[in-house]
């Protein structure tokens, strides 16, 4: 099994780069607590399916620095685990909240947007450490990203032609 673990601060692109490996045929999974990490593992190995990737972040809560461990016990298990952390600078993370009006997950009551991001960051910094592939996505638009996860992780420079038929009877 192929196992591609993506994490990193919220509005860095987590959410492109797992579509990205959904459309390419991956079984994805978002937001999946690290405790379970290694049952899903063991769960959809049963089930033969050679290609997931699984998105783990700052909502995982305290149980984040359990992740290295997890990730030694997989490779153990003989899964291949790609970790991939994406970043990006305050600014930028600031900009798109702004732009897309969403509430940051650590975002509390009393909580400034800039003291959540700041949060997370101090949160995330152990795991990031143990990432394979880190990429800074502040100067990427999405379709940047894309192309970059496309080459970086899935090792193509350009996607295939998707044709989609649609009819009305």
């Amino acid at each position: 099994m192929e196992l591609i673990l993506i994490s990193g601060l919220s509005g860095s692109g987590k959410s492109v780069a797992l579509n990205l490996l959904e459309d390419a045929g991956y079984y994805c999974v978002d937001n999946l607590p690290v405790v379970m990490l290694t049952v899903l593992a063991g769960m959809l190995e049963e089930e033969k399916v050679s290609k997931v990737a699984v998105a783990i972040d700052a909502r995982s809560g305290d149980g984040i620095e359990l992740l290295p461990a997890k990730l030694d016990k997989l490779n153990e298990n003989g899964i291949k685990v790609t970790f991939l952390f994406l970043f990006s600078n305050e600014e930028t993370l600031l900009k798109r909240y702004s732009e897309s009006r969403r509430r940051h997950p650590l975002a509390t009551t009393g909580q400034t947007l800039d003291e959540a991001i700041r949060a997370e960051r101090k949160l995330l910094e152990p795991i990031a450490m143990a990432a394979g592939l880190s990429l800074d996505t502040s100067n990427m638009n999405v379709h940047e990203l894309r192309s970059v996860l496309r080459e970086r992780v899935l090792g193509r420079n350009t996607t295939g032609l998707s044709l989609l038929f649609v009819s009305f009877g």
